[in-house]
């Protein structure tokens, strides 16, 4: 079913304008200048045409087809003209900006009002450009890139504003101002009350969801360090961030002492040790990897059984705080003990700990000679981090790599560890298409296979060839976070794709030791720099700094584009508007009292530009009233006997006078005159 839509003209170009800031708002990261204004004006137009063309009987069909024309001259004259020598000139990209945008949603916008003045539902598309712009505009935030638009957010750190509030307000604000795209608005009052529904509920989720967080699981490249241990559902997926592309960060970590001298730093949050069928998994008896701490600390801090050697160690103290929920603590290094600690910023970090942990400092090739496990462990011990899949291949091929070593360390563990590590590195080619171990036996399929995987698979590899050696050695997970993407600063961002699955060897008088594989193929980009300044402003939040480390910085101001001030601010005008007109309302009614009933006459003179001026005296005022309102005197004279306290008018008598004055000043001033003053909504403001 069919039915024409006829709007005003006034509601026509406020929609216009909503509609354009939209456009604006979705084009600003793109656009030049020139761009923005030309689609700003270019949306208007196309209001205004199509609202033409529909008051004159022009056909749907028609109004489409002369919408694609715009469209396909948008898209090939924007392109033509940056091809042109002209587009070599300083200004030669605002031109083709300028025709593209333009002309861009001149062509939109006639072909979704074409559609929309004929059939109501279309009107859903106008709503999609606003709201579809703000989602795109703050999307990144909601994925922990707490600087991003920066437009905004630098402005509200600086002033100790937590600019999750602020874009809350604002996306609530864009969607309210966009739903009245939606409203077929004929009458006054039809439009108050949508106006003032949409307020209320507006500030209603405002609030119910103020402290509500809105958190994906972190990809954790197919590892699973979330909240559930488990690997995420999506793992074909490079990467399921939706920040513009950008991985989410997920953690900060506050060095409390020196950044230790490494090129990478692992945050170990649990080790695969236990053999199941083909593959390794977490030992849940407890009886094995007892230096792994399992839980999240309370009131008492939770101490780990660490094997590791504190004088080859050092003890390096940090302060984690978690972005995204996970199954487990992890910390630098081998942590030791974990402590509770009091979250600076519950809206960013869902927890905080401290951690004690101890950092190999040593340089490995200085433990050659030391045997593989520890004299103290029990048949078992070894057992279980010797246990592998029961297939010839991968002794026969641990020894074919042994045996080609310096004759000098034959039998040397640590000395066969590094050339399993080497030729896993040479042979090996990295790839994140498939991101888990899959089907029968897979770390066979990719070690006598074309060898082609990501860490989990050469972490497997690796463990199961030294294994193969009678070399205890174990999977760890966490995050390997590569130092020279991050800034001088204290702080370490770490970010959903560090995460990561190495493999460690068990060496006596040592510990567990780090013995990662770097594969020298890989068909993967190289890492892109760490946000500086995302990390630093996180590294501030946690040390307690409000302000994200923004303030007294005093190149720091607000700087907000108009288009995204209109959509914006539109609802909270709107909202005043209804406020304003409801003071004015209610003023007029109050008739319980002598003072109300005057103050109600004030402000009808005072919407009518009557009202009594700075200075003024009342018998004054109303004597320059008398002669457009002679009853306005007695009413005067009555107010202030009764306000001196020597004698009070019957309040019949007073809303007797009342009325008689209401009723000269009606047939004593204009009709245009009395209908600014029933529109004008501060009237009451100025009386006096």
């Amino acid at each position: 079913m069919t039915s024409t839509v006829r709007e005003s003209l006034a509601l026509v170009i406020v929609k216009s304008l909503v509609a354009a800031s939209g456009v604006c708002l979705f084009a600003y990261p793109l656009a030049t200048r020139a761009g923005l204004i030309a689609g700003g004006l270019g949306t208007v137009a196309g209001y205004l045409a199509a609202r033409y063309s529909h008051l004159r009987g022009v056909r749907v069909p028609i109004g489409l087809a002369i919408a694609g024309l715009l469209g396909m001259i948008a898209r090939f004259g924007g392109q033509l003209l940056l091809d042109h020598p002209l587009g070599e000139l300083s200004n030669g990209l605002a031109i083709s900006d300028a025709v593209f945008y333009g002309i861009g949603a001149l062509a939109l916008f006639v072909g979704i009002r074409t559609l929309s003045q004929r059939w109501r539902g279309f009107a859903v598309l106008e709503l999609a450009v606003v709201v579809g712009a703000v989602a795109r505009t703050f999307a990144a935030h909601r994925h922990h890139h707490i600087h991003e638009p920066r437009f905004l957010t630098d402005w509200a750190w600086s002033h100790g504003i937590d600019p999750t509030l602020v874009l809350q307000g604002a996306g609530i604000a864009g969607v309210v101002v966009a739903s009245i795209l939606l409203l077929d608005l004929r009458r006054a009052s039809k439009l108050v009350v949508s106006l003032l529904f949409l307020a209320v509920a507006g500030i209603g989720a405002y609030f119910l969801l103020e402290n509500v967080r809105i958190d994906d699981e972190p990809d954790t490249n197919g590892i699973g360090l979330g909240p559930n241990g488990k690997s995420n559902k999506d793992n074909n997926n490079k990467d399921k961030s939706k920040a513009g592309g950008k991985p989410d960060p997920v953690a900060v970590v506050v060095l409390r002492d020196e950044l230790p001298d490494a090129d990478i730093l692992y945050f170990r949050q649990t080790a695969l040790s236990r053999f199941a069928v083909d593959r390794l998994e977490e030992d849940s008896t407890g009886k094995y990897d007892k230096d792994l701490i399992r839980s999240f600390p309370s009131t008492a801090p939770i101490r780990s059984d660490s094997p590791q050697e504190p004088l080859l160690h050092r003890l390096l103290h940090t302060s984690v705080y978690l972005l995204v929920d996970h199954a487990q603590p992890f910390g630098l290094g081998h942590p030791v003990e974990v402590r509770s600690l009091d979250n600076p910023s519950p809206r960013q970090f869902v927890a905080a700990y401290d951690v004690d942990s101890y950092f190999l400092d040593q340089d490995v090739g200085r433990f050659a000679g030391r045997s593989a496990g520890s004299a103290k462990w029990t048949e078992d011990e070894r057992a279980h981090y010797l246990a592998m899949p029961n297939d010839p291949r991968y002794r026969k091929l641990s020894n074919e790599i042994v045996r080609d070593m310096d004759p000098r360390f034959v039998g040397d563990d640590l000395m066969k560890a590094l050339a399993l590590k080497r030729y896993l590195e040479k042979n090996g080619f990295y790839s994140l298409s498939q991101k888990t171990l899959v089907g029968t036996d897979p770390t066979a399929k990719f070690l006598f296979g074309e060898m082609k995987g990501y860490c989990v698979h050469f972490a497997h590899a690796m463990v199961f060839l030294l294994r193969s050696q009678g070399i205890p050695a174990r999977v760890a997970l966490g995050y390997a976070v590569q130092t020279r993407q991050h800034g001088a600063g204290s702080s370490v961002l770490i970010l959903g794709n560090d995460a990561h699955a190495w493999p460690e060897l068990y060496l006596d008088g040592v510990g567990w030791v780090t013995f990662d594989v770097y594969p020298e193929h890989s068909d993967e980009p190289p890492a892109a720099p760490i946000d500086g300044d995302l990390e630093s402003m996180l590294g501030e939040l946690a040390r307690k700094d409000k302000t994200g480390g923004k303030a007294g910085d005093p190149n720091t101001r607000l700087v907000i584009p108009w288009f995204l001030l209109l959509g914006s601010l539109g609802s909270f005008a709107g909202g005043a508007l209804i406020a304003a007109y409801a003071t004015k309302l209610a003023r007029r009614m109050r008739r319980s009292s002598q003072r109300l009933v005057y103050r109600g006459l004030l402000d009808r003179l005072s919407d009518l530009g009557l009202g009594r001026d700075t200075g003024e005296t009342r018998e004054k005022h109303a004597a320059r009233i008398a002669e457009i309102a002679p009853s306005f005197v007695p009413l005067t004279n009555s107010h202030l006997r009764t306000a001196l306290g020597n004698h009070e008018e019957p309040l019949p008598r007073v809303i007797e006078l009342a009325n008689q004055t209401r009723g000269e000043l009606a047939h004593n001033t204009s009709f245009l005159r009395r209908l600014r003053a029933a529109i004008h909504p501060l009237g009451w403001w100025f009386t006096r």
